[in-house]
């Protein structure tokens, strides 16, 4: 064969290979708005429904479609919160009553005329479950004869949910979250994919427990050493290694789904208010879980076992933390200050850092100035333990060896009314 013809059958191969799997832009009509869908095309019978967070790399986002593309599944992808103007906030997800999710569904559907699978992580969770809820409630509502008649067939496969954040409201620092109900209302099957090293990771169990009080299938997979897929400041080796793996892992995760039964019969829904209000601090604020604190047994960054079995004689301040929580790294400063403000009296300030190697918190102490002692809680079942849900959680625990305060999310430490509150603990 010619060589210069060769060259060309291969540049004509890959420029076929890029515009059958590269990324094009759908516009789908849903309840009168226009959403634009990134479509993925591939020649198989099956179709995965991305609904993304919005936030994360989505060159990342991007990489792995076209390799799922590859795989012979078809790949969409929607922002929804950002096709609908809306803010992209966890009250956001909350709000959103699902009606967009189901007519997604069955435009993917009818475009394609392909079996679906939804896939969504983190907060997205919330709206997805209700949407798919919705689509059941309308299939089951023009399809007619025996349950049997009615699983058969179905062109929705179930749903992946990647480190899904199902609650109602972040509790009270020391509570257990409460998940919103149609959590529990949910009988489809689930994949349920969990990063090991994200802040809910020990939260797992629970949420699965909530989803299968509707009769929901769940499967699980959890990803050790993985914080965020597509978090742009996640580049560890397992991470890096997982975005090779995570197309087949998705491949593999809708064939599971497609030989499960999809039932169109509603599982219970328990409609209970819906508490938004925030439960981020500003401030101290009373603690109200179990108020006598764990141990600590951990060793620090600088290699050293540290042992705090009893917390008493001391203003104790417990700092749970992770370099790659924006508001973790901001109120750093104000605990060193806090610290040197509180060096003459008998105080004593703790951080636990969440699920990091101590390779990648030296490295970060080197770049920022940490004047307290950090320990490595290396798989987060010590931050399990103090059922903390979110970072920064800081627990203040009086001379009595007892937890007077808690806080969730940062705050400026050596404000004059956080001092005066503080310093009030050990006068008493």
């Amino acid at each position: 064969m010619n060589f210069k013809f060769s060259i060309c059958l291969s540049l004509l191969f890959c420029l076929l290979t890029i515009q059958a799997y590269g990324k094009e832009q759908l516009s789908v009509e849903i309840l009168d708005e226009e959403l634009t869908v990134d479509r993925f095309a591939s020649k198989g019978d099956q179709l995965v429904l991305f609904i993304s967070t919005g936030f994360g790399l989505p060159e990342r986002i991007d990489d792995m479609a076209v390799e799922v593309a590859k795989l012979g599944v078809e790949f969409w992808h929607i922002d929804l919160v950002e096709n609908l103007f809306l803010p992209k906030a966890t009250s956001t997800f909350r709000a959103l009553d699902g009606r967009y999710v189901a007519g997604l569904i069955t435009k993917a559907h009818e475009i394609t005329g392909k079996h679906v699978t939804v896939m969504t992580r983190a907060y997205a969770t919330i709206p997805v479950l209700r949407g798919v809820r919705l689509w059941q409630g309308q299939q089951n509502s023009t399809q007619f004869g025996s349950q049997e008649a009615k699983t058969k067939d179905v062109y929705l496969n179930g749903v992946i949910l990647i480190s899904p954040e199902m609650y109602n409201r972040i509790p009270d620092l020391g509570l257990d979250p409460v998940f919103v109900p149609v959590a529990s209302a949910s009988n489809i099957p689930i994949m349920f994919l969990q990063s090991g090293s994200r802040g809910n990771r020990w939260q797992m169990s629970r949420a699965v427990t909530e989803l299968q009080k509707g009769g929901a299938t769940v499967f699980t997979k959890i990803f050790s050493g993985v914080t965020g897929i597509f978090y742009e400041a996640d580049n560890t080796p397992e991470t890096i290694s997982l975005l090779n793996k995570l197309p087949r892992e998705i491949v593999r995760a809708n064939q599971l789904l497609l030989n499960m039964p999809t039932p169109l019969e509603l599982a219970p829904l328990i409609a209970v208010p819906v508490d938004k209000a925030s439960a981020l601090d500003t401030s101290l604020r009373p603690f109200r879980g179990e108020p006598v604190p764990p141990p600590l047994n951990l060793f620090t960054a600088a290699g050293e076992r540290v042992n705090y079995s009893d917390y008493s004689g001391k203003l104790t301040v417990v700092n749970f933390w992770a370099s790659w929580c924006g508001p973790c790294v901001e109120e750093i400063p104000s605990l060193n200050r806090l610290r040197e403000k509180m060096k003459d009296s008998p105080f004593e300030l703790i951080s636990v850092d969440y699920a990091e190697s101590r390779e990648s918190i030296s490295a970060f102490m080197k770049e920022v100035d940490v004047d307290f002692p950090v320990l490595l809680d290396s798989d987060g079942k010590v931050s399990a333990q103090w059922n903390v849900v979110v970072f920064p959680s800081t627990f203040v625990i009086g001379p009595d060896g007892n937890i007077i305060y808690g806080v969730q999310g940062g705050i400026h430490w050596d404000a004059p009314d956080v001092l005066e509150q503080l310093k009030a603990l050990i006068i008493k």
